[in-house]
């Protein structure tokens, strides 16, 4: 009888382990969902200020297409500005995928084994982390773009400007 006792004892045991375990998971994953929302959100604003950034990019580029121009690096910049707004499009395009992913995880979570739990916790961290550092880059890209952007702008609006007056003069 006691060791009947004795085995139902570790059997409650080993359930409330269990228990506590998979809740600590759930927490711990419900904080990450809060998180991941949190990151969709700064997502989404990151990619509104690229999409204006395209626009503009394109604008300039229209504007000093046929027009000879005074400095060729110009062009170089926006080759390059090109190149690093496709770059940015595809890793958004995977930051999408990570976060739709986190929120598909939310409907089967509770059905996973722990061992598994931890594993998708893990991952949802790594994601996490990876995206966090992309929008970094992209922020720090986004004001150089920028920047140049201006300078470009000032540059070829200062050049029609001397056009015009040598032409009047």
């Amino acid at each position: 009888m006691k060791n009947i006792l004795m085995i139902l004892a570790v059997i409650a045991i080993g359930f409330t382990a269990c228990e506590d375990q998979n809740k600590n998971l759930s927490e711990e994953f419900d904080k990450l969902q809060k998180e991941s929302d949190s990151i969709s959100e700064a997502h989404s604003a990151l990619k509104a200020q690229h999409e204006q950034y395209k626009v503009d990019h394109s604008a300039i580029s229209q504007q000093i297409a046929g027009q000879e121009l005074e400095d060729s690096t110009w062009l170089e910049d926006l080759a390059r500005h090109e190149v690093i707004l496709q770059n940015h499009e595809a890793q958004m395009a995977k930051h999408e995928e990570f976060l739709k992913g986190h929120q598909e995880l939310k409907n089967t979570f509770s059905t996973l084994t722990a061992e598994q739990m931890e594993e998708q916790i893990s991952m949802m961290r790594d994601n996490h982390d990876a995206i966090k550092n992309d929008h970094d880059t992209m922020r720090k890209d986004h004001d150089q773009i920028r920047d140049e952007l201006e300078s470009i702008r000032e540059n070829v609006n200062n050049a029609v400007e001397v056009d015009a007056e040598e032409t009047d003069g």
